[in-house]
């Protein structure tokens, strides 16, 4: 039993949802990008946020971090406030989870420091009520992968029930991010609310396709169903150069290609010993014409999820 701890700092990575086919259900963690968040005990009910690398809302209300904060502190009966550090180490808009990882390191660091014992799982429910903020929808695919790490399948939100998906372990990950900011709620709001019966079957045929492929590293059925035609050929047109890019990261041999989240940051799967240095060249070249900043970052899946760093 830990005794007279007043302060934890956790590391919350950040993510890539909505995983070709799986919109709203498949998401995996990565590695080398997310928030620090540094939770310390106040002596009053006050929630007091400081943000670094980002500007965030102050107010506690609008806030993801504090909104889940708050679910868990009322769930569990604790009173008291919390300063709250949040050090954003990637852009948030950027369609890499910022929200979902504001809102699982604050209630992990709660869950560590108030000593409550829940489990990860149960956590889930606590950092959706975040999420909800940001997106206003209840998704799960980008907070549970941060959550729990690796690459994961979310059947159900309230009350969470989902599933590990196994991958190649030399699965490398690059992740393409024009600087294009989009809100998740606009991305959310230019969707179709209904789709075809023809499109449903597809899409559920590269789902199936899909995990099948990553769990038998089978990286012919990986490329052939990392495809969606729900979100994407809408989503698509809220990025820059889409079409472009895709065509020079598929003729560079990549495994597959498509949006994450809901942009404006794009990902593909490359085996980990190619060599990437010629296709972010000819990307950048791209978005040079154009007067966008392009970033690049290369990764492989975080297994681990939120960890205590302090």
């Amino acid at each position: 039993m830990r005794k007279n701890i007043n302060s934890v700092k956790v590391f919350s990575p950040a993510s890539v949802a909505n995983v070709g086919p799986g919109f709203d259900i498949l998401g995996f963690a990565i590695n080398n990008i997310g928030d620090t968040i540094t939770l310390t005990k106040r002596n009053d009910e006050r929630y007091i946020i400081e943000a670094i690398g980002a500007e965030l809302p102050l107010n506690p209300d609008q806030n993801v971090a504090t909104v889940a904060l708050k679910s868990f502190c009322n769930h569990v009966g604790h009173k008291g406030g919390f300063d709250i550090k949040i050090e954003k180490n990637f852009t948030p808009g950027s369609g890499l989870g910022s929200s979902a990882s504001s809102a699982v390191g604050a209630v992990y660091a709660a869950n560590e420091l108030l000593e409550s014992g829940f489990s990860r799982e149960e956590l889930i429910t606590f950092a959706l009520d975040g999420e909800a903020l940001a997106s206003g929808n209840r998704h799960g695919d980008n907070v549970v992968p941060c959550m729990l790490g690796g690459f994961v399948g979310v059947k159900n939100c309230d009350p969470y029930e989902g599933f590990q998906v196994s991958f190649p372990d030399d699965l490398n990950v690059l992740i393409v991010f024009p600087d294009v900011p989009i809100k998740t709620s606009e991305a959310r709001a230019i969707l179709p609310q209904t789709v075809t019966l023809k499109n449903g079957i597809k899409q559920a045929a590269n789902m199936a396709g899909l995990i099948k492929g990553l769990m038998d590293g089978d990286y012919s059925l990986i490329k052939a169903s990392l495809q969606d035609v729900f979100a994407q050929p809408h989503r698509k047109k809220m990025i820059p150069q889409y079409d472009r890019v895709e065509d020079i990261i598929m003729k560079n041999g990549a495994i597959g290609f498509n949006i994450s989240g809901s942009g404006p940051a794009m990902f593909a799967f490359f085996n980990k010993n190619q060599g990437l240095t010629e296709v972010k060249r000819q990307i950048e070249s791209v978005y040079n014409a154009e007067q966008i900043h392009v970033q690049f970052l290369e990764s492989t899946i975080n297994k681990n999820g939120v960890t205590v760093v302090q």
